[in-house]
């Protein structure tokens, strides 16, 4: 079985996650607070971070995990658009975590999921755990 967890996250040195999910107008379903796995002095991490995620037990294609985050937040992207330009915010990233059964996994995306990226202003990252 392959499994496919896609990530959406929102970071920021201070907004904090529920002025991000205020301004997002949707809940996260993982919160981190700024230092809040590190004690005393240091920071760790060192932003807040706001996340929301879509899990498939058996094989998509990669578009379709990311389209699920965009359907997820539904008309409440556009406020994604707008907290892409905010002066507080630090990074908006996408995440696609595989976990093959095999070794053979297409990583293609269309034009239509990368202008999406562009347009949300996030990076994308695919992390590859063979079983």
């Amino acid at each position: 079985m392959t499994r496919i967890t896609a990530f959406l996250s929102v970071t920021s040195k201070t907004l904090a996650p529920h002025e991000i999910s205020d301004l997002l107008e949707i809940d996260a379903d993982k919160e981190v607070v700024k230092g809040s796995q590190r004690t005393p002095a240091k920071a760790w991490p060192k932003s807040h971070g706001w996340n929301i995620s879509c899990r498939f037990e058996e094989y998509v294609d990669l578009d379709i995990a990311i389209r699920e985050l965009a359907l997820r937040l539904g008309e409440k992207i556009e406020n994604l658009f707008r907290l892409r330009h905010h002066e507080h915010l630090n990074k908006i990233s996408v995440k696609i975590a595989i976990a093959p059964e095999n070794e053979h996994v297409p990583l293609f995306l269309s034009d239509e999921t990368i202008a999406f990226l562009g347009k949300i202003g996030a990076s994308l990252d695919i992390e590859y755990f063979p079983e």
